[in-house]
């Protein structure tokens, strides 16, 4: 299976391919659980023979572009999957030997591009007062007044009630305090379909989302795994600083503690209170976990290239017998049409996403997961 990158220009909505991809790297979402969010970013090295005579107008800082991987197959069909959507940031030319008839055959163009978070990142909020509403219409606000096309996803927090604040950062910071104060996710779309924040949602694992350190027929191959103590992730005191409200402050055992303290738009002491008896509960214990694992993508049996838009699924990695539930926090991709494409996927274990959901095999289980706060 010969899995490789394609990279695309948008204009008008409609897709073209640039040719003569080089190398392809990408870093989407983030590390672990407790991370801020920062853009995705991409970047392209690209044969440009004829750039000198005749460049293309449309790569420049500021073009739609998206990257896929591409040539592998689901169910025997052959899958485009998108990793990367966003624009570009800079745009650098090295040129080569020799120049001949308006061909310079070793031209290199190299593309820097982020996704639309950055933008967002860049927008100061001018001391905006944002009212005091749900999630979901602090968003439509956001979108009235700003531009920014942020979602809260129906269902999953959304409805959950935000204290007033104002904007006296950028947009980009108040996206990251929402996410934080839901305990929840962000997936970048790219400029033409935004931002959304969801609350802990997840896609369930399938046949598509095993993998094993022994080959099989229902699991996809890693090369390698990495296990982590998680010291970033292990806490005995949670301090919970709502924008309105006063700090709500939890601890197990004794001094000295291991404080995490968070901001959140909690709209009230009471909900600021549950978010911390929550990420208590959570993060006191520590754990040897596994904290990434690699792939090959042309070695796969069914393409896994978890982009953006897979964010927070759900997989299952089997480790010398014993099968472990994660979920996706973020990936790290890398390539060239020649040597196929490498995907390091950075997750977190059911341990640190231990709320309930009816009926679920590894979230469902009474007395082990959290109805909610």
């Amino acid at each position: 299976m010969n899995v490789i990158f394609r990279f695309y220009k948008v204009i008008g909505g409609v897709e073209t391919e640039i040719p003569n991809l080089l190398t392809a790297t990408c870093n989407i979402g983030r590390r672990s659980p407790l991370d801020a969010y920062r853009a995705n970013t991409a970047a392209v090295e690209i044969r440009y023979p004829n750039g000198y005579a005749t460049p293309d107008p449309d790569l420049v800082p500021g073009t739609e572009v998206r990257l896929y991987t591409d040539g592998g197959l689901v169910s025997g069909v052959p899958s485009k999957r998108q990793i990367f959507a966003g624009e570009i940031a800079d745009v650098e030319v090295t040129y080569g030997k020799p120049y001949v008839s308006n061909v310079g055959p070793a031209d290199i163009l190299t593309i820097s591009c982020e996704s639309y978070f950055a933008t967002m990142a860049r927008a100061q909020g001018n001391g905006f007062a944002l009212t005091a509403d749900t999630l979901g219409n602090q968003c439509n606000t956001i979108f009235a007044n700003f531009g920014f096309q942020v979602g809260a996803l129906s269902g999953f927090g959304s409805g959950t009630s935000f204290a007033a604040t104002t904007l006296n950062s950028t947009i980009g910071d108040w996206v990251n305090l929402a996410t934080l104060s839901i305990n929840g996710r962000m997936k970048d779309s790219g400029p033409s379909f935004g931002l959304t924040i969801y609350n802990q949602y997840y896609k369930a694992a399938n046949v598509f989302n095993n993998f094993s350190d022994v080959r099989g027929p229902s699991a996809n191959p890693y090369t390698e795994i990495t296990f982590d103590s998680l010291a970033d992730n292990y806490y005995t005191q949670v301090a919970v600083d709502p924008e309105s409200f006063a700090e709500q402050r939890v601890q197990t055992g004794a001094a000295p503690y291991r404080t995490y303290k968070v901001n959140t738009l909690n709209a009230s002491t009471g909900q600021a209170l549950d978010y911390a008896n929550y990420l208590l509960s959570t993060y006191q214990n520590p754990a040897l976990a596994i904290s990434s694992f690699r792939v090959f993508l042309n070695d796969t049996a069914f393409n896994p290239s978890y982009g953006f838009g897979d964010i927070a699924t759900e997989v299952a990695v089997t480790f010398r017998g014993t099968t472990y539930q994660c979920i996706i926090e973020g990936a790290a991709f890398s390539g060239t049409p020649q040597g196929g494409v490498y995907a390091t996927y950075y997750v977190s274990g059911a341990d640190l996403n231990n709320y309930l959901l009816l009926n679920n095999a590894v979230y469902g289980r009474l007395d082990f997961n959290k109805l909610g706060y």
